[in-house]
C-alpha cells in the first residue's frame, strides 16, 4: 500500500513538472496593435492637421508659388524696373537694385522719352517712384539695405529731402518679394506665398497686386483685404487707373500668340485678357518690363528701351 502512494506521487509529480516546462516554452500570444488615439481636429471638428487636396496650385516658399514659366518659357520675377509716366512728356524711370549690392538708379524726361537724365537719389535700393506736378514727386527706398523709408524733391531730383518714415503709403518689400507695405498693414501678403510681380495704385485705399501666376488682387480697404481682379497669364507686369468712375487695369504680356513681343491687355475680372495693342520689341525677360498708363499717356519700357502711346494705349511709338 505505501509502495502504491510513493508511485503515485511521483506520477503527479511528472505531471505537474512537463504542465510547467510546456508553460514555460510556448511562444507568447500574439496581441493586435493598438489604434492610435483620434487627434483634437478629428473630435472637435477643428480642421484636419493635412488639408484637403486643393483644386488650385499649392502655395510653396516664396518665389516657387505658381506656374514656374510663362507661356513664353520665362520664370516670372518681380520687376526690378520702375515706371511712372505723370504725362505724355514725363516720366520717372528707376532700376530697384539690390538689397545686397545696392545700385538703384533713377532718370528723368521731360520730353516724351526722347532723353533720360539721370538724377542722383540719396539710396541704394528704391522700390517706388512717383512723379507729381512742378517738378515734386517722391521715392522710397534705403541709403543701404532695403528699409523702406520716403524721399521728397521740389526740383525732378537734383535735391532731396529724407529719408523720413513711410506712413500710410504703398510700396513693394524688396527683401521680401511676397510682401508688401499698405496704409494698413506693414507685412501685407495680397498673394499668399506667392511673390508679387507688380504694384499699382490709385488712392490711399485701392491698390492692386500682380501675383506670380498671373492673377491680379484689389484692395479697397487700404491693404486690409484683397480679393480677385481678374487673371493675365504671361503678364509680366501691368498698371491701373480711373477711367469715367471706373478702376481699369492694364497688363504687359509675354508669350501671346499673334504678339511678338508685348501685348498690352486689359484685364476684367471673370473674362480672358483683351488685346489692347501689341507692340513689337526686342524679346524681353522677366523683370525688365515695366508699363504705366496715367490719364494722358501709356509708358512701356523693355530694358532700355521706351515707349510712349496716347490716351488711349493703342497706338505706341518708340521713344
Amino acid at each position: 500500500m505505501k509502495r502504491g502512494l510513493i508511485t503515485a506521487g511521483l506520477i503527479a509529480f511528472l505531471l505537474v513538472d512537463i504542465v510547467l516546462v510546456y508553460l514555460a516554452l510556448r511562444p507568447p500570444p500574439v496581441t493586435p496593435p493598438t489604434e492610435a488615439a483620434p487627434t483634437e481636429s478629428a473630435t472637435s471638428g477643428a480642421a484636419p492637421t493635412t488639408p484637403p487636396r486643393s483644386t488650385s496650385t499649392p502655395p510653396t516658399s516664396p518665389g516657387t508659388t505658381g506656374p514656374t514659366e510663362t507661356e513664353a518659357g520665362m520664370s516670372p520675377k518681380p520687376v526690378g524696373i520702375l515706371l511712372v509716366g505723370l504725362d505724355s512728356a514725363v516720366a520717372w524711370r528707376a532700376t530697384t537694385g539690390t538689397c545686397t549690392d545696392g545700385g538703384a538708379k533713377l532718370s528723368v524726361t521731360r520730353d516724351g522719352g526722347s532723353s533720360w537724365d539721370e538724377v542722383e537719389v540719396p539710396a541704394t535700393t528704391i522700390s517706388r517712384v512717383q512723379p507729381l506736378t512742378g517738378g515734386t514727386g517722391f521715392i522710397v527706398g534705403a541709403d543701404r539695405g532695403c528699409g523702406q523709408s520716403e524721399y521728397t524733391t521740389d526740383d525732378d531730383g537734383a535735391t532731396w529731402i529724407g529719408p523720413r518714415p513711410l506712413v500710410g503709403g504703398w510700396a513693394r518689400k524688396l527683401a521680401e518679394p511676397n510682401q508688401i507695405v499698405t496704409p494698413e498693414d506693414a507685412n501685407s501678403r495680397p498673394c499668399g506665398d506667392q511673390n508679387v510681380l507688380d504694384l499699382s495704385r490709385t488712392s490711399a485705399e485701392q491698390a492692386e497686386a500682380l501675383c506670380r501666376d498671373g492673377s491680379v488682387k484689389v484692395t479697397n480697404d487700404s491693404g486690409a483685404t484683397w480679393n480677385e481682379s481678374g487673371e493675365a497669364d504671361g503678364a509680366l507686369a501691368f498698371s491701373n487707373r480711373i477711367e469715367n468712375g471706373v478702376l481699369t487695369t492694364y497688363a504687359a504680356r509675354v508669350g501671346v500668340e499673334g504678339c511678338d513681343g508685348v501685348q498690352i491687355a486689359k484685364v476684367v475680372r471673370g473674362e480672358d485678357p483683351t488685346e489692347v495693342a501689341c507692340v513689337e520689341t526686342t524679346r524681353p525677360t522677366p523683370g525688365s518690363v515695366a508699363i504705366s498708363a496715367s490719364p494722358q499717356a501709356g509708358w512701356l519700357v523693355v530694358g532700355d528701351e521706351a515707349w510712349v502711346s496716347g490716351a488711349d494705349l493703342t497706338a505706341w511709338e518708340q521713344a
